[in-house]
């Protein structure tokens, strides 16, 4: 299968250049209806003086068929964080999608994250950022594949935050993401061919202007079930999409192994998507 050779490629790819190196492996994966299959997987390698290095690999496809007849998309990225003081850490990315199937993009962003306390009443370790970025886009053709008379070439400008704490036995983790502004209006019938919703391993198409997620879980020794809401607004759309994902993840050692479901639009039947997912993530 596409998918198994996919995957065998990017552990190549990630693990080699730090088989020596301490860090932490992870990717996950999931498959849906008409053959979808995304793939992301990245390796967190920490040179142990606060500098964290984070490539990443993103990978989806929208048919199973042996030729890919509906296309593929990859991306490529980079992180680098710094720990500036035990409480606050800063960092950068950039993110790139070559050109396939009449589009490509690149993104740059930077934040910071903090952490104000260790422990507050019920609350343990909770953690504040902040990023702010740009992606800039090429399309050339619409939804449609119908060839552009003149390529759409926007710059988006987004900021997001984000939030993690402990709460008792509950962690909670919420993410805000908003576009500042786009540099021209994306027109009705345009979109992207690679669009993140937040806590969700499958990739969506079109300008998303909105986002808010919400995610639960339960950590025990061994076992941590989670659940997640997000709600979402695409750039030529008025009203809100949502997603849910739930799933349950299995520590054993230094390896976590989860899987689960994760349903886009699910109180409409016409527009319902549902992908099932697997993460694995090992520490070395």
């Amino acid at each position: 299968m596409r998918f198994i050779k996919t995957l065998s490629a990017v552990l190549v790819i990630l693990v080699c250049p730090c088989a020596f190196c301490y860090g932490q492996l992870s990717f996950s994966g999931v498959n849906g209806e008409k053959g979808y299959a995304a793939l992301r997987g990245q390796y967190k390698l920490d040179l142990d003086n606060g500098l964290v290095l984070t490539p990443e690999y993103g990978y989806y496809r929208r048919s199973d068929k042996e030729e890919d007849e509906a296309g593929s998309t990859s991306r490529y990225g980079l992180q680098a964080s710094y720990d500036v003081t035990d409480d606050w850490t800063a960092y950068a990315l950039a993110r790139w999608v070559p050109l396939s199937l009449d589009f490509q993009s690149i993104e740059y962003a930077a934040g910071v994250r903090w952490v104000p306390f260790y422990k507050k009443g019920m609350f343990k370790a909770p953690l504040l950022g902040l990023q702010a970025g740009q992606i800039r886009y090429d399309v050339y053709s619409d939804a449609l594949d119908n060839p552009l008379e003149h390529a759409y070439s926007p710059t988006e400008t987004f900021a997001r935050a984000e939030a993690e704490t402990y709460a008792r036995k509950l962690r909670l983790r919420g993410i805000y993401r908003k576009v500042i502004k786009y540099s021209s209006q994306p027109p009705s019938g345009v979109s992207t061919n690679w669009a993140d919703v937040p806590f969700m391993v499958a990739v969506v198409q079109g300008f998303i202007k909105e986002s808010s997620a919400l995610q639960l879980a339960y950590p025990t020794r061994n076992i941590t079930p989670y659940a997640s809401w997000v709600r979402y607004k695409y750039a030529d759309h008025r009203a809100f999409a949502t997603a849910v994902s739930a799933g349950i993840a299995l520590h054993f050692w230094d390896m976590d192994f989860s899987g689960g479901v994760e349903v886009f639009e699910p109180k409409r039947q016409a527009n319902r998507k549902t992908y099932f997912s697997m993460t694995v993530e090992s520490k070395f």
